[in-house]
C-alpha cells in the first residue's frame, strides 16, 4: 500500500504543471482508481466491505486528488454522507487520511457559506462521539492549500471529522499505514452505529414516529436501516430488477391512484437490525436482500419480530383479506 501511496504522491502534476501534463491516458487514472484500492484491500482485509474509489479529476487534473472508502450502509456517492477518504493537498506536501464528508449535494442546496457551516456542525457533533474512541486519528485542521475559488478544496477542509497529516517526502512505514487506516475503518463503523450527524433527539423522533423504537440504542439501529433504503442508488437497483408491485400485498400503486403513484414504491433492506450496529456483515445484493413494499406493508413489516420475513408479513396480508370476507366466499 506504502509503495502505491508513494507513486502517486511524488507523481502527481504540481499546480503550475498541471495545464501542460497530458490528462487522458495518464497512468496515474489507473494507479488512484485500481492499483491504490487493489492495495488497500490486500493490505487491510476488512476494507472489502466498502466500496473504495479513486479520482483525479474529470476532464482535468483536479486539484485535490483523493481515494476513499465508502460503506454502502451510509452512502455509495462521494457527493453525499461521510466516508474515510485519503486526500492529497493541492501544493503536494501533504497527503491526509481523514473521516470526512461528502460536499457536493450540500452546496447545491445551502450554497457555499451554508455548507461551511452545515459541515463544520456536523463534523463537531460526529467527533463528539468519536473522542473517547480515536487512539491514533485526532481532530485536525486540514490545509490543502487551494484558493478560496476551488470549493471543493475547501468544503473539504471544514468536512473532516478527524484523521491524520503526512508529509508527502516522507510517507509513515507500512505498517502504521495499516494501523492508522484500520483505526479509521474502527472509527467509522461506531459513527455509523452511532448515528453519523444526526443529533440524538432526532434519532429518536423518527423512530417514535415510524414506530419503530422507544430506546435510542434502537433508534440508531433503525436510523442505518432506513438510511439503506433511502440511498438513491440502492433504491434504483432493486426497482429496477424487482419492479415495483409490493412484493407483500401484491398491490401496484399506480392501479389505486392512478398515474399520480406511477413507480411509487418502497424498498426494505432485509438484514436484520441488530446486524447493522453490531458489526457483522451486511450485503447489497438488489435481487436477494431488498424486497419492494407498499408503505403500508413496510411500516408492518418493521413490526414483526423478523423484519426480514416477507412470507410471515404475506401471511398477515392473506389472513386479514380472509378475515374481511363472507363466509360463503372463504
Amino acid at each position: 500500500m506504502r509503495d502505491d501511496l508513494e507513486r502517486w504522491v511524488n507523481n502527481y502534476p504540481p499546480e503550475l504543471e498541471r495545464r501542460s501534463t497530458p490528462f487522458r491516458g495518464s497512468p496515474l487514472s489507473a494507479l488512484i482508481r485500481r492499483d491504490i484500492p487493489m492495495a488497500i484491500s490486500a493490505a487491510v482485509p476488512a476494507s472489502t466491505n466498502l466500496l473504495v474509489l479513486g479520482s483525479i479529476g474529470k476532464g482535468g487534473w483536479t486539484a485535490t486528488p483523493w481515494v476513499m472508502l465508502l460503506d454502502p450502509a451510509v452512502t455509495t456517492n462521494v457527493q453525499e454522507g461521510y466516508y474515510i477518504a485519503y486526500i492529497l493537498s493541492s501544493d503536494g506536501r501533504r497527503l491526509y487520511l481523514t473521516l470526512n464528508q461528502g460536499c457536493t449535494l450540500l452546496r447545491k442546496e445551502v450554497g457555499t457559506s451554508g455548507a461551511k457551516d452545515m459541515l463544520r456542525a456536523r463534523a463537531e457533533i460526529m467527533w463528539s462521539r468519536l473522542s473517547s474512541d480515536a487512539r491514533r486519528l485526532k481532530r485536525i485542521s486540514m490545509n490543502l492549500s487551494v484558493e478560496s475559488t476551488v470549493w471543493r478544496g475547501k468544503l473539504y477542509e471544514h468536512g473532516a471529522v478527524a484523521g491524520l497529516q503526512y508529509e508527502t517526502r516522507l510517507l509513515p512505514s507500512e505498517d502504521d499505514l495499516r494501523r492508522d487506516l484500520i483505526e479509521a475503518m474502527r472509527l467509522y463503523a461506531i459513527l455509523k452505529s452511532q448515528g453519523g450527524w444526526t443529533a440524538d433527539d432526532t434519532l429518536m423522533s423518527e423512530a417514535i414516529h415510524d414506530e419503530a423504537a422507544d430506546e435510542l440504542h434502537a433508534a440508531k439501529r433503525y436510523h442505518v436501516h432506513r438510511s439503506i433504503e433511502r440511498q438513491r442508488s440502492h433504491v434504483d437497483r432493486v426497482k429496477r430488477l424487482q419492479g415495483t408491485r409490493c412484493g407483500a400485498c401484491d398491490l401496484e400503486m399506480a392501479e389505486v391512484y392512478g398515474e399520480l403513484a406511477l413507480g411509487m414504491i418502497d424498498v426494505h433492506h432485509l438484514t436484520p437490525l441488530s446486524q447493522l450496529a453490531d458489526g457483522a456483515t451486511v450485503t447489497f445484493d438488489p435481487r436477494s436482500d431488498f424486497a419492494v413494499l407498499c408503505p403500508n406493508c413496510h411500516r408492518v413489516a418493521h413490526r414483526l419480530g423478523d423484519p426480514g420475513d416477507i412470507q410471515a408479513l404475506r401471511l398477515l396480508v392473506q389472513n386479514g383479506l380472509l378475515g374481511r370476507m363472507p363466509r360463503s366466499e372463504r
